[in-house]
């Protein structure tokens, strides 16, 4: 039986960013994970769109997904002391 490897790596960094972000088409606060080889991944907190290490995240196919980001990304912001 071949044997399973789950990378999922530990991100090194979590920041508060301010993003031009082009779904919203201003300025956004985004929650910020920054990852040793892959690079960033951020999520806007004002439309949950999100994008790793440069281009526009993977967008699941399911309801809610975008109410459901966007709180996860309020939620980080207020846990590492930014104001919502």
């Amino acid at each position: 039986m071949p044997d399973l490897h789950i990378h999922a790596p530990a991100p090194i960094a979590e920041r508060i960013v301010v993003i031009d972000c082009p779904t919203c088409e201003r300025p956004r606060r985004a929650f910020s994970l920054y990852f040793e080889w892959y690079g960033a991944s951020l999520t806007c907190a004002g439309c949950g769109e999100r994008w790793e290490d440069g281009g526009r995240g993977e967008r699941p196919f399911q309801r809610s997904w975008r109410d459901e980001s966007r709180r996860w990304a309020i939620r980080n912001i207020e846990r590492i002391g930014g104001k919502a």
